[in-house]
């Protein structure tokens, strides 16, 4: 998805958060199922073919912490931490069902509060191994989704986790590259681990920051676990610092 796709989505979720519906023809309530997916990237791993320097990315564990859900109006409890690497036959992972309204609902918003990912990436023989846990709280609001909750029937909402948007070379082009060499070389002890030291260390290098304030590849990881959350698959959110 490019940049000016995903602020074009964010404005169109913008006013369609504003122009909730929920009076549906019938009345009376439904539910809704709240899932988590991280799709085939998270679940499969990112093949050396989507990124433009070679490298592939594969995912031990993926476990993201959601709280402060909110879907038709109606908050949810914050559900355990999901592992969104464990395979999901595309379905995902369920969270919890509440029971709303009936009706057509555009108010929807969640914090992806904490994220821990362990995996490895190779590259013609190399390789490299990371544990890393990207704990700056992020609240997404004014999401670009709509669920219809018919009464006396379930709808779904999926929070959807694009783990590829890690490793954008930009956070602000239009067409962002997807690469992992900058990271894989910052292994200056070269035990073949990215160590948060060592990211911390790191120039961005020609990564483009835009006008954040970012100048190490520790940071970067932060900045672009930021835009991370989607609903429903491509549907985009505004999303803000959520930290305490």
């Amino acid at each position: 998805m490019s940049r000016g796709k995903l602020m074009k989505s964010a404005m169109l979720g913008a006013a369609a958060a504003l122009l909730v519906v929920a009076c549906g023809d019938d009345g009376g309530e439904g539910q809704v199922t709240v899932t988590a997916y991280g799709e085939s990237f998270i679940e499969e791993g990112i093949p050396a073919e989507a990124m433009k320097d070679g490298w592939a990315v594969t995912f031990e564990s993926f476990v993201v912490t959601l709280n402060d859900i909110e879907v038709a109006g109606v908050g949810v409890a914050d559900p355990d931490p999901v592992d969104l690497s464990v395979p999901s036959q595309g379905r995902g992972h369920e969270l919890a069902t509440v029971t709303v309204p009936a009706g057509v609902h555009g108010d929807a918003g969640f914090t992806i509060a904490r994220i821990e990912l362990q995996g490895s990436a190779t590259k013609a023989g190399s390789s490299r191994t990371f544990d890393w846990v990207l704990d700056s709280p992020t609240r997404y609001t004014r999401c670009d989704t709509k669920t219809e909750v018919v009464a006396g029937a379930k709808a779904t909402f999926q929070v959807t986790v694009h783990a590829d948007h890690l490793f954008y070379d930009s956070l602000v082009s239009q067409e962002p590259a997807l690469l992992f060499g900058a990271l894989a070389d910052a292994d200056t002890d070269t035990d073949g681990k990215l160590a948060q030291s060592e990211l911390a260390a790191a120039d961005i290098g020609a990564y483009d920051p835009g006008n954040e304030d970012i100048d190490d590849l520790w940071s970067w990881l932060l900045g672009q676990a930021s835009t991370l959350g989607h609903v429903d698959g491509e549907g985009h959110c505004v999303a803000q610092s959520a930290q305490r």
